[in-house]
């Protein structure tokens, strides 16, 4: 990927390419903007298929010009400083680490508290939504135990023997959870479709049962609300895992109601489809996150806001000759190669290039930056 200085300008009219973002002021796009305009050849369907990929890509662009008028202003402003901004991005992700701690323990000490709830539920019960409500909440206690080790792990394994990457222990937690969650209720499942063969279906929902159920339901969405609002990886897991739980919740309830007053085969149906719902569920988290761990290349716009930084950082960059930006984490690695003079001394592009380096750095979703310097154009061979 080569990248210069130059940037064709448009004389007259429209440029199709600018984002309609203007650097003094952010202005929502409207329908009639005459970008959005499509010819009259394309028929009605056509017409609006067109107009709304126009509306996203220059809304992207829009965004795309925002991020770069606040880098800017950030890295120009009289008060930064790179090292004081890593040693608070460094204390801000302690922070989080702290946050996600407490938060595992809230989650794992009320998921023991309601694994005694459903157990009595289901044996009072002898639903199988509220058995595949228990079963569920089982998970959570192991879901809830291994996201624990895992934050205990970061923090106190040995930095001499894993310098780099202790943080990337999460992803494979949460891999590791939600592998584990859609087994179990794919398990569930079977088993919920040989009672329905075998016509072996009693619930009996009994106000006891309800008041445990609702019970959980409350105190899980209250914590639920709270892993939302602090949204960071284990944050998020444990906000999957927690509004699962009150998907099965009501699911399950609903299902042993309808089961023990009206038609007996509500109550299996309704654990299939509690249990169908947390597979999938789980089994889509993987497919997301998996990703993260082995090379996917981070968004567009991440890419772009590293380019116009590098460019803008210093006129004696003649041109980016390589960039890549990928995960193996949470957080992106950035790959950039930069072309210089070779006249200049070896001090002056020392502390241009480490100038540089900071300055990606301080980016909140970069997590290292390897910069290469080069005097020729040579296409990274």
């Amino acid at each position: 990927m080569v990248v210069g200085r130059e940037f064709d300008e448009c004389e007259n009219g429209l440029d199709e390419r600018k984002p309609l973002l203007q650097w003094d002021q952010q202005q929502k796009l409207s329908d009639s903007d005459p970008r959005l305009r499509i010819s009259a050849k394309a028929n009605c369907f056509e017409r609006k298929r067109r107009r709304k990929g126009l509306k996203e890509y220059y809304e992207n662009q829009d965004r795309l010009l925002e991020c770069y008028r606040q880098d800017e202003a950030r890295l120009q402003a009289d008060s930064f400083d790179a090292d004081k901004q890593l040693k608070a991005q460094a204390e801000q992700f302690g922070r989080k680490q702290r946050m996600d701690r407490l938060l595992a323990q809230l989650v794992f000490l009320l998921n023991i508290v309601l694994l005694f709830a459903n157990l009595a539920a289901a044996i009072m019960s002898g639903s199988y939504a509220i058995i595949s409500a228990f079963i569920d909440n089982t998970m959570d206690l192991t879901s809830s135990a291994i996201v624990q080790l895992t934050v205990w792990a970061i923090k106190h394994t040995n930095m001499f023997n894993y310098p780099r990457g202790r943080e990337r222990l999460e992803i494979v937690a949460v891999v590791v959870c939600s592998t584990i969650m859609g087994v179990t209720n794919i398990m569930m499942i079977i088993q919920s479709i040989q009672a329905i063969l075998s016509n072996d279906v009693h619930p009996e929902a009994t106000l006891i049962t309800i008041l445990l159920l609702f019970g959980g339901i409350l105190s899980k969405l209250s914590l639920l609300i709270v892993c939302c609002m602090h949204n960071t990886n284990g944050a998020r897991l444990l906000a999957m895992d927690l509004r699962n739980d009150v998907a099965t919740s009501v699911v399950a309830l609903g299902g042993a109601y309808l089961g023990d007053k009206f038609w007996p085969y509500a109550d299996p149906i309704g654990a299939i489809l509690v249990c169908s719902f947390i597979a999938i569920s789980w089994f889509a988290n993987v497919f997301s996150t998996i990703p993260l761990i082995v090379g996917r290349r981070a968004e567009q716009e991440q890419t772009a806001r590293i380019c116009r930084i590098a460019i803008a950082h210093d006129e004696r960059i003649k041109f980016l000759d390589h960039v890549m930006v990928y995960h193996l984490g949470e957080r992106a690695l950035v790959e950039l190669h930069v072309v210089l003079d070779e006249t200049l001394t070896l001090k002056v592009t020392h502390d241009l290039c480490e100038a540089l380096e900071r300055k990606i750095r301080t980016l909140d979703f970069v997590d290292r930056v390897f910069l290469h310097v080069d005097y020729q154009l040579d296409g990274d061979r």
